[in-house]
């Protein structure tokens, strides 16, 4: 990861802390992010539920789930080899019939049939009834930056796949790291363009 890219929460954190949160963040090689999008990449706690609080009920739509190769910095983030299997749980959420946001949540094959077993019976269900119901789930920072090359297309893909339609514009990724007994969870949520014109969270 970048050190551009690491630091990215940080300013978050500092431009919404100030008065002048409406300032315009910007992320490593892009163009200016709207302070409503800058809310959201920067906001803990369960994004499910933030998301019902803003825009209304919600819908978890399960895409894919199993053995999955990695993506982009995977590895890097999870602190595993490279060449670790992986499992991968893949979701679209989705408010008053329109897609919101993508997410990929992903382990060691491992760890999916010990400490994050649980991920395997969730279905349709929020992760975030896994993640923030157990005080013993630690949670890593939160990071965010603008998505390139490889990772972008793969997303764009998926989007496609899931809703039939195209998604243009850039795409923002926020990701973090959860821990359990030892084991990491890295949970990447990423954002369409049309959320810098979102409601704050």
């Amino acid at each position: 990861m970048k050190p551009a890219d690491a630091a990215v929460l940080r300013g978050l954190k500092r431009r919404l802390d100030r008065p002048a949160a409406d300032a315009l963040v910007h992320l490593q090689g892009a163009r200016p992010v709207s302070p409503h999008l800058a809310a959201w990449l920067a906001a803990r706690g369960s994004l499910s539920a933030r998301l019902h609080r803003a825009k209304g009920p919600l819908a978890v739509a399960r895409l894919a789930q199993g053995l999955q190769p990695a993506w982009g910095d995977e590895h890097l983030l999870l602190g595993l080899p490279a060449h670790t299997p992986l499992h991968a749980r893949e979701v679209m959420l989705y408010g008053a019939g329109q897609p919101w946001v993508y997410a990929r949540s992903v382990t060691s094959q491992l760890a999916s049939r010990g400490p994050w077993r649980a991920i395997r019976g969730l279905g349709q269900r929020p992760l975030a009834e896994l993640l923030f119901m157990r005080r013993d789930i630690t949670r890593s920072e939160l990071c965010a930056r603008r998505v390139h090359g490889p990772e972008a297309r793969q997303v764009r893909q998926a989007w496609e796949t899931a809703v039939g339609s195209p998604s243009s514009g850039p795409w923002w990724r926020r990701h973090s790291v959860f821990h359990f007994h030892g084991a990491p969870l890295l949970v990447c949520e990423y954002f369409p363009a049309h959320a810098q014109h979102w409601p704050r969270p």
